[in-house]
């Protein structure tokens, strides 16, 4: 199975390559806030580094980003996204992402600001705050840390 073949990471339900594929390949640009929200998760998800820096708006980029991308990512497994609330005439997207860091989940919660120009969607900034998580999966789902495998055979030992 490739990659694109999956259910994608945004909680979608969607195919990958149906879903936030496009927009991480640069084939097509997301028409919504919410649309880069999901592709920038995913990218999370992915190690995608260059696509984050691409979608985060110029004046907010900082020289060490990708080293930075680099070193959390070693740390961190991004498992789930929930939207709560996208608020378009704000270009405001309220979500909750959940990772697991040294075999503990976290909840980020953030409302994302985001502004376009010239037909592109960037990520501008946000306000966030990190709290444990106490998440749940069942046997036969296939476990967060997107192995492969099922979570019973998985992270579940």
């Amino acid at each position: 199975l490739t990659m694109s073949s999956f259910v994608c990471r945004c909680g979608s339900t969607k195919q990958y390559s149906a879903c936030c594929e496009p927009f991480i390949k640069k084939k097509l640009k997301p028409e919504t806030a919410e649309q880069l929200m999901r592709s920038r998760f995913v990218a999370f998800c992915l190690s995608e580094h260059q696509y984050l820096i691409d979608t985060h708006h110029p004046s907010q980029r900082k020289a060490n980003d990708p080293s930075k991308l680099n070193n959390s990512q070693r740390t961190t497994t991004w498992v789930q996204l929930l939207i709560h609330q996208t608020d378009e005439k704000a270009n405001t997207v309220e979500f909750s992402a959940f990772f697991n860091e040294d075999d503990q989940f976290f909840e980020l919660r953030e409302t994302s600001r985001f502004t376009q120009k010239q037909g592109q969607w960037f990520y501008v900034n946000g306000e966030s705050h990190i709290q444990p998580a106490h998440l749940k999966f069942k046997r036969n789902e296939d476990c967060w840390c997107s192995s492969g495998k099922k979570f019973k055979h998985c992270h579940s030992r």
